[in-house]
């Protein structure tokens, strides 16, 4: 493995877009490099479901009508109740990103690694100590079909409100330092990830 260690932090590259886009499975691929990938998603999950963390205690207090009788998030809340509230949405995510942050930036100063990946939904830049963002791409009816596939008791209607809940594919790819589509069959994934792999290798080996 040509993976280099570093005495620095590591850098961090913000593996994003959309849901259905397929950025799960390219945090899967630089995995097998070798490359930690963090998804900020099951970070966000742990802190939610932990009754007693200050986040949890401040969205039981701002969304009751969201929480489990024992004082979590409720599963299935975003897609019931915050995906159709825009407002709700901004307020979620104003309360659980900064403990977010503080936890990835925790894991990555452990990592010794010159790189390393936080997987979201959300694009992540320079003031979450970000170095490049990722942005994987594909056509919305691809998305759909792909989200429409993998969870197959969503009604077309919570797959209309999941994707406004998020940036636009146009969005994504302003935001990005580097841009994928993924557009073709699975098995293309780890030969792209590798090379952008040593594409970032190469970037700060020289930096």
């Amino acid at each position: 493995m040509n993976f280099l260690p570093s005495p620095r932090r590591a850098h961090v590259v913000s593996l994003t877009g959309g849901i259905g886009s397929g950025k799960s499975a390219f945090a899967q691929a630089f995995a097998r490099l070798g490359v930690p990938c963090l998804d900020t998603d099951t970070v966000a999950r742990q802190v939610h479901q932990d009754r007693l963390h200050p986040a949890t205690l401040a969205l039981a207090r701002a969304f009751p009508q969201a929480m489990t009788a024992d004082g979590r998030l409720a599963r299935g809340s975003l897609r019931t109740v915050f995906a159709l509230d825009p407002a709700a949405n901004a307020e979620l995510l104003r309360i659980l990103r900064p403990w977010v942050l503080a936890e990835a930036q925790r894991w990555t100063r452990a990592q010794g690694a010159l790189y390393v990946m936080w997987e979201s939904a959300l694009p992540l830049g320079l003031d979450a100590g970000v170095a490049r963002v990722l942005a994987i791409d594909a056509a919305e009816a691809l998305r759909v079909a792909r989200i429409a596939l993998r969870n197959p008791d969503w009604s077309s209607a919570q797959v209309d409100a999941m994707l406004s809940m998020q940036p636009s594919r146009a969005a994504y790819v302003a935001l990005a330092d580097d841009v994928v589509v993924n557009e073709g069959a699975p098995e293309g994934i780890p030969a792209m990830a590798a090379r952008l792999h040593q594409h970032y290798l190469n970037f700060w080996s020289q930096a």
